[in-house]
């Protein structure tokens, strides 16, 4: 019988069988889900580059791959196992009931939520066994109990577990540095304090990032404060990891001349390059909006005038202002006569009452087509006229005023101009009194009585 398609990897017409994938520690899934996630949105973003013209095109793709690079260093810093260090190789014992030593390479790498320990060979295959381990001591959550019983801690329970199943006693030893807790040796409390609130710090972090990118296209200036704290937050937590981690420094001794000594790995000094950066970009930021405003909103896209806006609309609210009549106007008792004296000043008589004095206005009236009784009907009409009553504008805060001027901001571009007015059709006062025949208004016709 040939071998066809689907015989491939089957024995006897059985199951596909596959060899086993030994992927290395360090290929976490969680990791490896969030490096692939930031590459999509980087590649998502990078495909619109061609469409953008002129030197923007290198400003955004700064912009992109900058924000992109520190919301990548903020998560994968949060969730790997390299804050901490170790690595020798030594001869050490495999396993109890086995007296012959084996010649292996150890490391230790500690990360916010636990530890991995790794025991391989040199070479791998030694004593009829294949050496390769790699083993996680998680310390999440509460400390629990002294002991290791149900109420002890996560790592402890974890410990004991791996006793029972005969792991290697390299990784036996390390992992019991981790459980003494008392008498001034708390390595595992003081660890699991400080990835605590380390990754406390890197969540607080993460959504000022998000805030950062949106401030950026709304406030320019604090977009970089944001920045700024973003920065603030990754530095605090290398400076409580460094600090709280352990009082007494952690050795462990294989033999006199191999030890394994600790120090900080690859996250700790990728999260404190990145908060120095972001802490010096927000303050460059700030600085050249204030001193280059126009470099600023060229490089990131945004209107220079945006921060002005409540400054105009301050001044235009004070000229639209409607003034205040100052008329020196006096009041006089109805009926008393008003001459003027050789000073020019008013005096009454005695024996009379002047009427009230109509109050003073410096516009000129408007010239009416006419003779003089028109002018002095116009006059007459001045006089009677209402006069526009002060209203006093309500008095705004500054945060009413700029969130006035965003909501104008964004809602300009959207509004529409209204429809133009129908052309009216009704004759106006003027057209009403025009002699159509002889094409002459009233002011103009004569009329001759014969006496």
């Amino acid at each position: 019988m040939s071998n066809g398609l689907f015989d491939a990897f089957r024995v006897n017409g059985g199951p596909t069988i596959y060899p086993p994938l030994k992927t290395a520690w360090q290929a976490d899934i969680l990791e490896s889900g969030l490096i692939f996630a930031f590459c999509i949105l980087a590649f998502s973003f990078y495909i619109i580059l061609p469409g953008v013209r002129g030197k923007e095109k290198f400003f955004m793709f700064i912009r992109i791959t900058l924000s992109l690079f520190i919301g990548a260093v903020i998560l994968l810093t949060n969730f790997s196992y390299s804050w901490e260090t170790a690595q020798i190789n030594t001869l050490t014992k495999y396993k109890a009931g086995i007296a012959k030593d084996i010649n292996a390479d150890i490391g230790v790498h500690i990360g916010l939520r636990g530890i991995n320990i790794t025991l391989k060979g040199v070479p791998e295959q030694q004593i009829n066994e294949t050496i390769n381990y790699n083993e996680h001591f998680s310390w999440e959550w509460r400390q629990g109990r002294l002991g290791f019983g149900p109420y002890a801690g996560r790592f402890n329970q974890e410990y004991r577990s791996a006793q029972l199943r005969g792991l290697p006693l390299p990784i036996l030893w390390i992992a019991e540095y981790f459980t003494f807790d008392g008498e001034g040796i708390r390595w595992g409390r003081h660890y699991r304090l400080a990835g605590w609130y380390a990754h406390i710090m890197l969540w607080l972090a993460f959504p000022m990032w998000l805030l950062t990118n949106i401030l950026f296209f709304v406030l320019l200036r604090f977009g970089a404060y944001f920045l700024a704290m973003t920065g603030t937050c990754m530095i605090i937590s290398n400076i409580i990891w460094a600090s709280i981690r352990n009082v007494n420094e952690l050795k462990i001794p294989f033999t006199a001349e191999n030890i394994l000594n600790f120090a900080f790995g690859g996250s700790f000094w990728v999260c404190l390059i990145t908060g120095i950066l972001c802490v010096v970009s927000g303050l460059a930021i700030v600085l050249l909006d204030c001193r280059k405003p126009s470099w600023m909103a060229t490089f990131f896209g945004v209107d220079v005038l945006q921060d002005e806006d409540d400054a105009q609309e301050d001044d235009g609210e004070v000229e639209n202002k409607p003034r205040v009549r100052n008329d020196n106007t006096e009041m006089r008792v109805f009926g008393e006569e008003q001459d003027l004296d050789e000073n020019g000043k008013s005096a009454s008589k005695a024996g009379g009452r002047a009427p009230l004095k109509p109050p003073m206005d410096d516009r000129k009236p408007k010239p009416v087509p006419g003779g003089a009784m028109h002018e002095e009907l116009n006059d007459d009409d001045e006089l009677y006229e209402d006069k526009p009553y002060p209203v006093q504008q309500p008095s705004q805060s500054k945060f009413e005023k700029k969130s006035r001027g965003l909501t104008k901001r964004f809602q300009v571009s959207r509004r529409r101009p209204p429809p133009p007015p129908p052309p009216s059709t009704e004759p106006t006062d003027d057209e009403l009194y025009v002699n159509q025949a002889m094409g002459t208004e009233t002011s103009d016709v004569r009329v001759s009585v014969a006496l």
